[in-house]
């Protein structure tokens, strides 16, 4: 935890938020941090630098407790990747529309807000930001002046982002610059008893980003389980058989996709959980299941067969 979040700001007022930030060298080289996201259980609050592919984007927002409905159930694991679900709870009697929410135990408990934690700085970007929280949503993203350029960050940039404490006391996260994630041409090939192998340009420079990939092939159907790996970032990887032939009997419905992304990930513990930082770049494939068509309208099935409306395949 230590090496995620570095020393905290030496003065937590307001004013000089950023100028600390910018000042801080503690801590150990942005190339050596751990990889180290939070845990789905205690994941609270979640800030986002992303390299998009028109754009960079700095945003998040942080809550008072865990919301349930984020919290998956591991099914399987194999080497980096596992099987997961989230099965949605029901009390009895029904929860406080709006205040409460049904949690594992089938308890309710109080839903999560979003909290205020004062001004949030940046620094390590090609222009430095500060944010503050939307007066509503209590969410921060990067203000429209000064305007970030894009790519906002080199790779390999020492990423540094803090509060100025507000609900909760100031903490400091940091990130590892990454480059633009490509993934190897054509759609990914998912069959039955095999392994889904994987590819991708490897980056030049080395440091503690992983590839994050998250593939679901029930979009539209009522199993809500995924396959989610974290792969070293050398350039290859392969999804085993044996998770891909559990995720196929879980269901299979129309339009499914693989999500990779190459991130760095930074932790702190703040009073109700888990804070995090993600410096990511993010891309989505197109993923063929053997045996589903996916469809919109039954003009794009074969002959004799018709869309199903809800799961969206041929039949």
């Amino acid at each position: 935890m230590a090496l995620a979040c570095g020393s905290e700001p030496a003065d937590t007022s307001e004013g000089d938020v950023l100028s600390n930030l910018l000042a801080g060298t503690g801590g150990v080289a942005a190339s050596e941090l751990p990889y180290a996201p939070c845990a789905a259980e205690n994941l609270v609050g979640r800030f986002v630098i992303e390299l998009a592919a028109d754009y960079t984007r700095v945003g998040g927002n942080v809550a008072d407790g865990v919301l349930p409905t984020r919290v998956p159930i591991e099914l399987a694991r194999d080497g980096e990747c596992r099987l997961v679900e989230v099965v949605p709870s029901t009390c009895t009697p029904a929860c406080t529309p709006a205040t409460e929410i049904c949690d594992a135990t089938l308890a309710c408990v109080p839903l999560p807000e979003a909290r205020d934690v004062g001004l949030v700085g940046v620094a390590g970007l090609a222009v430095p930001l500060t944010m503050r929280p939307n007066a509503v949503t209590h969410a921060y993203s990067n203000p429209g002046q000064p305007a970030l350029p894009h790519p906002g960050f080199a790779p390999g940039a020492d990423l540094r982002l803090a509060t100025s404490g507000g609900d909760y006391a100031p903490f400091l996260l940091r990130g590892w610059g990454v480059s633009a994630l490509s993934l190897g041409p054509g759609p990914i090939v998912v069959q039955a008893g095999e392994p889904v192998a994987l590819a991708w340009a490897a980056p030049q420079l080395v440091g503690p980003a992983r590839v994050h990939v998250a593939l679901n092939v029930n979009h539209h159907g009522s199993s809500n389980a995924w396959i989610e790996c974290d792969f070293p970032d050398t350039g290859s990887a392969q999804i085993p058989a044996g998770l891909i032939d559990a995720l196929m009997a879980k269901g299979r419905s129309g339009f499914p996709t693989l999500t990779a992304t190459r991130r760095s990930a930074t932790s702190v513990g703040i009073e109700p959980g888990c804070a995090e930082l993600l410096v990511l770049s993010e891309v989505t494939s197109s993923v063929e299941v053997d045996g589903i068509v996916s469809c919109n309208t039954s003009v794009a099935c074969p002959l004799g067969q018709s869309c199903l409306p809800v799961e969206r395949f041929c039949q």
